[in-house]
């Protein structure tokens, strides 16, 4: 049996492998993904939007960030409304993907952020946890991003 499962998300724009023992669960449209048998763990939620078109003007305008004219500008936009400066963040491309991670911590809780955009495709991955992550899920949760495919 395989130890994971593929999520494609509804708009097929992404594809993601997370472990069997984690489940996942869709809040207000945004897909989280968190380990079902550990209650004090973390959660990893995936935004994505087509950035021409009148279905995600909305979506844009609620997340000025995605207005950057690349992928290291948005990141930017985003670290700066947490407060954070994108000073340690790292930009890479892969697969015909640009991509850019940065990890912060804020308010008790460590967060890592990463982009993907490739065309019109924009994802955010966004995982967050209390104190620090447990080894164990920092691995999966690195696993799992490591798996995200731009389709």
């Amino acid at each position: 049996m395989a130890r994971t499962q593929t999520f494609v998300s509804p708009e097929n724009w992404y594809s993601l492998e997370y472990p069997r023992t984690w489940e996942m669960e869709v809040v207000e449209g945004i897909p989280s993904f968190f380990d079902g048998i550990t209650p004090y763990g973390g959660a990893l939620q995936i935004m994505a939007a087509h950035l021409t078109g009148a279905p995600n003007e909305a979506l844009i305008t609620e997340s000025p960030f995605l207005s950057g004219k690349d992928l290291k500008e948005k990141l930017r936009l985003f670290l700066s409304k947490q407060a954070v400066s994108d000073e340690g963040a790292q930009f890479f491309m892969r697969d015909g993907t640009q991509m850019g991670a940065c990890e912060y911590r804020a308010d008790g809780h460590f967060y890592l952020a990463l982009m993907a955009e490739r065309g019109a495709i924009f994802v955010l991955a966004l995982y967050n946890c209390k104190g620090e992550p447990e080894a164990e899920e920092a691995a999966n949760v690195g696993k799992i991003l490591q798996s995200l495919t731009l389709l």
